[in-house]
């Protein structure tokens, strides 16, 4: 049954909804394999006034805990007598892998941020994917995936953005320039299957943010967040007044696409690694070495080229042929 408050995802409809409103609306996915019904939880404010949808996501991944309560803040911070358009935010996309306290789901063994725009008659994973692509996205003007590093890795506190010459280009970096973060990543090119590789085909300018988790809340990084995502409303003249951000403090160039660029190791062992997030490298340089129970380095890796360490193993427990490391590349700020 729907919560207290709110009402069921088969009403969806922010258009029609009263304006000056907030609403939380329950979207049905799908029956789970116990027979309890999956829903998302869907949080829209609805200003006085028309204007453009900014949609931020929360959650994508299980073990990233900043994006659900930035959303969560933010949501409960608006005042729909300030708004002009639409705050639609959706603060755990991803339920069951959040329960399970992990990235990829416990059901399908699938990573929804892998397999957009999904598919309505596929796994649960994808059906998600699917009512996440077309009942939310789709309604964007703006897309923000709120993610962070999870249970297993230390990332560079960022705010990646579509780096492109196009209108979709340099709405994304003015986006990204408002929302503040010590590092912008520009991406030149996308893997497939992400939630802003959906909304870069449907010509939906997007951002999404990385930083440090550690498999617990950092309430700081979630604050950060809901400050950045009411820059960013503040930008589209969702909100009134100026955004106030940070200036950047690097600049970094690369795919982001994190799982296939990563600096595998070749044996199974204990991490030890000689760096830090943001430290530049030239090719050579050592990242980091895999010890035995004895502390013997049985295996080390190299930095490939020169490059700057976005992405760094925290956890040591490590199984031949996991990711370490990514190294992207930077230019002056």
């Amino acid at each position: 049954m729907p919560r207290k408050g709110s009402i069921d995802f088969s009403s969806f409809d922010p258009e029609s909804q009263q304006p000056g409103t907030k609403q939380i609306y329950w979207l049905d996915v799908t029956a789970l394999p116990g027979g309890d019904m999956l829903r998302l939880a869907v949080l829209v404010v609805k200003g006085k006034e028309p204007g453009p949808t900014l949609v931020a996501l929360g959650g994508v991944h299980g073990d990233e805990y900043e994006g659900p309560h930035a959303v969560r803040l933010v949501y409960g911070k608006l005042d729909p007598a300030d708004v002009k358009g639409s705050f639609i935010g959706v603060p755990q996309c991803n339920v069951p892998a959040f329960a399970a306290g992990t990235r990829t789901s416990p059901v399908d063994g699938l990573n929804l941020a892998r397999i957009f725009p999904g598919d309505p008659r596929g796994t649960v994973t994808e059906r998600i994917a699917w009512n996440l692509a077309k009942h939310v996205i789709d309604r964007a003007a703006l897309l923000i995936d709120l993610h962070s590093s999870g249970v297993n890795t230390d990332i560079a506190p960022l705010i990646g953005y579509c780096l492109s010459e196009s209108d979709l280009g340099r709405k994304s970096l003015d986006a990204a320039l408002a929302f503040g973060m010590p590092a912008l990543w520009g991406h030149p090119d996308l893997g497939p299957g992400r939630s802003i590789s959906y909304a870069h085909e449907r010509g939906i300018p997007w951002l999404y943010t990385e930083t440090n988790g550690g498999g617990w809340l950092v309430q700081k990084n979630a604050r950060r967040y809901a400050a950045g995502v009411v820059n960013v409303l503040k930008r589209l003249g969702i909100l009134s007044g100026k955004p106030n951000p940070p200036k950047p403090e690097r600049h970094l160039i690369g795919d982001g696409n994190n799982d296939v660029t990563g600096l595998r190791v070749n044996e199974s062992g204990y991490f030890v690694s000689e760096v830090n997030v943001l430290d530049k490298l030239k090719k050579g340089d050592l990242i980091g070495r895999v010890v035995n129970i004895a502390g013997e380095t049985i295996d080390q890796t190299l930095a490939p080229d020169d490059g700057t360490i976005v992405l760094l193993r925290a956890n040591p427990t490590v199984a031949a042929g996991d990711s370490v490391a990514v190294l992207t590349g930077e230019k002056d700020v």
